[in-house]
């Protein structure tokens, strides 16, 4: 446990949907603190990585699970200040080499610091050509506004657009996948890095752009062949 950095990030290497993941943003003494403000003991922590290895966020039938401890991303000051604690990021959904649909996932309170909505993150519609917030919902309600830190989300920049489309194009050549859902993150000194690549990535992103993925698939087939 002394050798745990002051900030970090503990997932369980099969979990889905934010499942078992443990988030410490600050430390005091021999405790950490999660983005809400709750207290970590280290007699929490060990019980927490206990739990991911006995498969407990696992969500198959595997009876084992391995932890990942990650030093914790601090994300761009151009978006930071949108969110109390945590990581937003963007995630991308292209068909090949095309991106058609966008949307940013800002943690808050209620999320402990985690970017998943069903763990009452915000969602957010990024337009794809300009990369400006458009639309905003927490568990299906539209808002304008963060409710944590009263930051104005709707029109919104989001800073180095193209390099983010360019970076999620290119996925699709570099894994094989012809369909995808990209999530990046925004560093603050590395600027944007592709978190993860998801085979089947979730279709809440059409709730909150409010457009269709079919559609979006159709108009790119019909631009680009």
């Amino acid at each position: 446990m002394r050798d745990l950095p002051d900030s970090w990030a503990i997932k369980p290497a099969r979990g889905s949907q934010g499942d078992g993941i443990l988030l410490a943003v600050r430390r005091e003494a021999n405790n950490w603190y999660k983005g809400s403000g709750g207290k970590l003991t280290p007699a929490d922590v060990m019980n927490h990585l206990r739990r991911i290895v006995d498969g407990g966020f696992s969500g198959d039938t595997a009876a084992e699970d391995a932890a990942l401890i990650e030093p914790l991303i601090r994300p761009d000051k151009r978006i930071a200040g949108l969110v109390p604690e945590g990581l937003p990021d963007v995630r991308v959904i292209s068909l090949r080499e095309h991106p058609l649909m966008a949307m940013m996932r800002l943690p808050t309170n209620a999320s402990d610091g985690k970017a998943n909505l069903h763990q009452r993150a915000i969602g957010a519609a990024v337009d794809i050509e300009t990369g400006i917030i458009t639309r905003a919902m927490v568990v299906g309600e539209v808002i304008t506004h963060h409710p944590d830190t009263g930051a104005k989300l709707i029109g919104h920049q989001l800073p180095e657009w193209d390099t983010v489309l360019e970076m999620s194009s290119r996925c699709s050549a570099a894994i094989g996948l012809g369909y995808l859902g990209v999530d990046i993150i925004l560093d603050e000194n590395d600027g944007p890095m592709i978190l993860e690549v998801n085979a089947h990535p979730g279709i809440e992103i059409q709730n909150i752009n409010q457009k269709g993925l079919r559609r979006a698939m159709a108009l790119a087939g019909e631009r680009f062949n």
